[in-house]
């Protein structure tokens, strides 16, 4: 039988999302079975591999010689197929057929050589002996493999991904895209307990640092993305605090992404990837303790809601409840996100998203000064603000969001896409700032201002037409769209309190000079609008993909100066236009199937959020990127490599002025240039990796002139200098290990984080100082009554390291959270 390979179905279930014991499922016929649809992305290449993907994608055993497979190649998959026209088109060319089994208790899929001169069938294949699916039943891993979902609840996944469809919003393989984009999965997101967007990001993907700031912003490639986090691929502004409860991965997609989204930073974009209902039931229960009297509810449950399974849903909700290592501070949030999808006929698919959410904590902002050439050594728990206000006027955000995206498939080739998301959120803030310190008496001045209760609309649409065509030797996959976003803030008022300075040695609360002091009122809108159009185009026996794309944007931004009264408000509002295109290049190269050396050339614009001195109009941002790399794909695309090279420069970048009250400096050029690496996936079944390392040189390449005198009070961008909170070298390593045969069930993992020091501030007057952190893990799975049970532990920074992971001036130092326990009980069923 050396020309044979067999792929054998060890679940009753076995073309279905899931395994059971149902008679009912036990008596499908193959022919039914046969005729399910399902989506596939399988990338050409090696038909081994091909077969090893679609059968995974279906929960089959595959076992053949390997020798029959030995040189063959695929044309791919993609699009929806049954299992019956999906192996027809993957073994085209290839001279081997299949053969389906009788009985309706096992399902054998034979593939043979169809010129070898055996025939037993009509099929020219040779049957190997069926197998009992009752009395063989494949278990599915406790642990993903990569690819396709492998467990219960599509929640095991594997760290490695080989698509990102929702951010590219086309389904090419990873591996032949010229651009870098790094995928955390939800099982990353499980075995390292993660909560908080920012612990999911920060650490598994190369070039992304914190930035201390009150929306959720981040630094990727050493700029700040000002326009926060998307959320399958739609923008949402003005976020706060994002949870990992629905999320089933978070795509990082590096450099000026402006083609595809428009207004955005040059580093990068952050895309949230939601949970999505499933055919097969599922129910998941978490109970979660933690270090400071942290306590976390979950729930994860979906499934069909009526029988044809043309209408799905899926529910997940969180209640969260932690204090902190610094005193007074505390933070509540409910969280609650119903999904429905439609599925009525096989071409058209929709999911309707609703989320709720409603957060309360006393403000952590980071406020601590820098002493000399370093952050002021003060106990952890040390709190700087005033909490006569900050408990009695605690932060306060309410957020709802609808949203729904829609496909329609023409045929396998051509695809719309619609999608459109609508938030409203309420808040209450409360926060503080430093104005100066006294390094001889301690004395710092703070400022603190309260936004009484704003509210903030979003509305963000995109309509997407993609296809596939050949003009001779040509491969095109086409990409053609628009999308417009809006948001407005209404009238709203803010108040500066006048609060007593501290000595941050000895400090004495509740010292108020002049509460409600000085108030005034704002007015904020922008929106834009935006064409856009790729092709990537594929050629050589698809070994050469070259991506040509661009956009033309229509962009607005209003907003008014520091007013006294509503009325001025409204009469000092004024709009700032731009416009621009935005070009994208790029060619991706595979000397091998399993090997990738792309380029790639990009711009983005952006307007910049402000007026110099309340009057003139600042000019817009630009981006430019050049990078160039290779990817690579190792162990049956189960462990993924990227490694990237990148110029990238951004012009116009706004800094407030210390001088001027209320006006703002621009950036002549600042440039970030360096090299990352990221490794991620299985090496084998026992042991997964996370690595990463970052070289990344962010500095002023056209700025002020230096002043010595002032440079520390004035903190104007100076050329040469590098930009506040900008490590030169970072990176990390996890690696986990999951135990089998007598230890089966048993994970452990470990990791370190190492961060080189970098400069605290514009000026340069000050060092954040580099350090380790080293993390924990312990899990152990079992079943009890027919139940998935896992415990967990993790402990986070062991070894209980003081440390400063980001800062923006002499007064804004963040301090890193201290050793933390964190244990888990997940129930599954």
């Amino acid at each position: 039988m050396g020309s044979t390979l067999a792929i054998t179905a060890m679940g009753v279930f076995a073309f279905g999302a899931g395994a059971s014991d149902s008679p009912a499922q036990a008596s499908v016929s193959p022919q039914e079975r046969a005729g399910w649809v399902q989506s596939y992305r399988i990338a050409p290449g090696p038909l081994a591999a091909a077969l090893n993907s679609f059968a995974d994608a279906n929960g089959l055993h595959v076992l053949y010689d390997s020798s029959v497979t030995l040189g063959l190649k695929t044309e791919g998959l993609s699009g929806a197929y049954s299992v019956k026209d999906g192996l027809e088109r993957l073994l085209a060319g290839s001279g081997l057929s299949y053969r389906m089994a009788a009985t309706s208790r096992t399902v054998t899929i034979v593939l043979a050589q169809a010129d070898n001169g055996v025939r037993s069938d009509a099929s020219g294949a040779t049957p190997l002996p069926t197998i009992d699916v009752g009395a063989a039943e494949k278990e599915r891993p406790m642990s993903g493999t990569g690819g396709a979902p492998q467990g219960p609840g599509d929640r095991y996944t594997g760290y490695n991904s080989q698509s990102a469809s929702q951010t590219l919003k086309t389904d090419t393989p990873l591996l032949q895209t010229p651009i870098s984009v790094q995928v955390v999965t939800r099982q990353t997101m499980d075995d390292q307990q993660v909560i908080s967007v920012k612990d999911a990001i920060v650490g598994n993907v190369s070039g992304v640092t914190l930035l201390p700031n009150f929306l959720e912003q981040y630094k990727v490639r050493g700029f700040a993305n000002a326009a926060n986090s998307y959320k399958n691929g739609l923008l949402e502004y003005g976020m706060r605090n994002l949870d990992t409860t629905n999320l089933q991965s978070i795509d990082v997609l590096k450099g000026p992404a402006a083609m595809l989204y428009g207004r955005v930073e040059p580093g990068g974009i952050i895309d949230l990837v939601v949970k999505r209902p499933l055919e097969t039931p599922y129910y998941s229960v978490q109970q979660q303790v933690a270090s400071f009297s942290g306590t976390r509810t979950t729930i994860d449950a979906t499934g069909p809601v009526i029988a044809d399974k043309s209408v799905l849903y899926r529910l997940n909700a969180e209640y969260y409840s932690i204090d902190s290592y610094r005193n007074f501070v505390t933070d509540k949030n409910f969280f609650i996100a119903p999904t429905i999808t439609l599925h009525p006929i096989e071409q058209f698919r929709m999911n309707i998203d609703f989320e709720y959410q409603r957060r309360d904590n006393v403000d952590d902002y980071a406020l601590l000064p820098a002493v000399g050439g370093g952050p002021a050594y003060l106990p952890l728990d040390r709190y700087l603000q005033e909490p006569s206000l900050t408990t009695w006027l605690h932060d306060n955000v309410e957020r709802r969001r609808i949203a729904y995206d829609w496909t329609y498939r023409f045929d396998e080739d051509w695809s719309l896409t619609s999608k459109l998301a609508y938030s409203n959120f309420g808040y209450r803030l409360t926060d503080s700032f430093g104005s100066s310190f006294n390094p001889a008496t301690g004395v710092l001045t703070r400022t603190m201002n309260y936004f009484t209760g704003n509210t903030t609309k979003n509305f963000v649409t995109s309509l997407d037409l993609k296809g596939k065509f050949e003009t001779g030797p040509l491969s095109h996959s086409i990409l053609v769209g628009l999308d417009y976003f809006n948001t407005s803030t209404p009238l709203y008022n803010v108040y500066s309190y006048g609060i007593s300075p501290i000595n941050i040695y000895s400090p004495s609360y509740w010292n108020i000079e002049n509460p409600f002091r000085g108030q005034t009122f704002r007015v904020l809108g922008q929106s834009w609008k935006g064409i856009y159009g790729q092709d990537m185009i594929s050629f050589l026996d698809d070994s050469v993909h070259v991506l040509l794309g661009g956009r033309y944007d229509w962009a607005e931004y209003g907003i008014n100066s520091n007013a006294t009264s509503p009325y001025m408000a409204q009469a000092t509002y004024a709009l700032q236009y731009a416009k621009a295109f935005s070009p994208r290049v790029g060619i991706a190269y595979q000397p091998t199937p399993w090997l990738t050396l792309y380029g790639n050339f990009s711009q983005s614009f952006g307007t910049n959020n402000g007026f110099n001195q309340g009057v003139t109009a600042l000019d817009p941002q630009k981006g430019e990127q050049y990078e160039g790399g290779l990817k690579a794909e190792f162990f049956d695309k189960r462990l993924s490599l990227t490694m990237s090279y990148f110029d990238l420069t951004k012009t116009n970048i706004p800094t407030p002025d210390p001088t001027i009250a209320g006006n703002t400096l621009l950036i002549g050029k600042a440039r970030s240039q360096g090299f990352e690496l990221d490794l991620t996936g299985r090496v084998d079944d026992n042991w997964s990796i996370i690595a990463n390392y970052t070289h990344d040189d962010v500095r002023t390449v056209i700025g002020s002139p230096l002043n010595p005198l002032t440079e520390i009070t004035t903190q104007r961008p100076v050329a040469g200098f590098k930009l506040a909170g900008s490590p030169r070298n970072y990176g990390n390593l996890w690696i986990k290990y999951d135990a089998d045969e007598a230890f089966r069930g048993l994970s452990l993992g470990a990791g370190v984080f190492v961060s080189e020091s970098s400069f605290g501030d514009n000026a340069n007057s000050f060092v954040l100082p580099g350090y380790a952190l080293l993390n924990g893990m312990i899990a152990y799975t079992t079943k009890i009554e027919g139940y998935n049970v896992t415990a967990q532990l993790n402990v986070r920074n062991i070894t209980d390291v003081v440390y400063y992971p980001s800062s923006t001036d002499r007064y804004t130092i963040q301090t890193g959270t201290p050793r933390t326990f964190l244990g888990s009980l997940r129930v599954e069923f």
